[in-house]
């Protein structure tokens, strides 16, 4: 059991983990096992989550001055709201488990995480431009957060990490239906 929960673990932040130049990867240590019955698997995905959508609000900020659509603008407001809400329930999961609050994959670009160089190209882009490339950041991003918190479902061992990753996945595909929507020829 215990090979499979550190299996698991790697495979996530594997899977989330890339890039051009790749961090070196830390060994995984043994699970982190608090109250709530929390496993390395939980503590990876609820650390990747907060990294994925701090990111995401980056760029979200950026909409108000920027998007030339006022529904692509509204329904950027909207996840930023629903992302802020977020971080905080994934820090309060994060805290319950004992780990530490430090973020492992600061300076990470991870599939699904806009990259710090495309965050500079977004705030220098304006009207359509600026459109086009947020809504397919956002695409990318609603895509991978889904299929990562389908995978703590599956790995993960804690209910409320499981319960929020159910609502994650609940919660992006409606996002992506409404990001389709929004960007599709009228």
């Amino acid at each position: 059991m215990r090979s499979r929960v550190y299996a698991c673990a790697v495979v996530l932040l594997l899977a989330g983990c890339g890039g051009e130049s790749p961090a070196p990867v830390a060994p995984v240590s043994p699970p982190v096992v608090a109250e709530a019955g929390a496993i390395s698997t939980d503590v990876a995905w609820t650390q990747l989550m907060i990294a994925l959508d701090q990111r995401m609000l980056a760029a979200l900020e950026l909409a108000p001055q920027r998007a030339a659509d006022r529904e692509l603008n509204a329904f950027a407001a909207d996840v930023a709201r629903r992302h802020e809400a977020e971080v905080v329930r994934l820090r309060e999961l994060l805290q319950a488990t004992g780990a530490p609050e430090t973020n492992p994959h600061e300076g990470h670009d991870m599939p699904g995480m806009i990259t710090k160089e495309n965050l500079a190209l977004l705030a220098a882009k304006s009207g359509a431009a600026f459109d086009t490339m947020l809504a397919d950041s956002l695409r990318a991003h609603f895509e991978q957060c889904r299929m990562l918190a389908g995978s703590e479902q599956s790995a993960g061992a804690d209910p409320a990490v499981k319960a929020l990753a159910a609502s994650v996945e609940s919660t992006r595909q409606t996002d992506l239906d409404r990001l389709t929507a929004l960007t599709s020829p009228r």
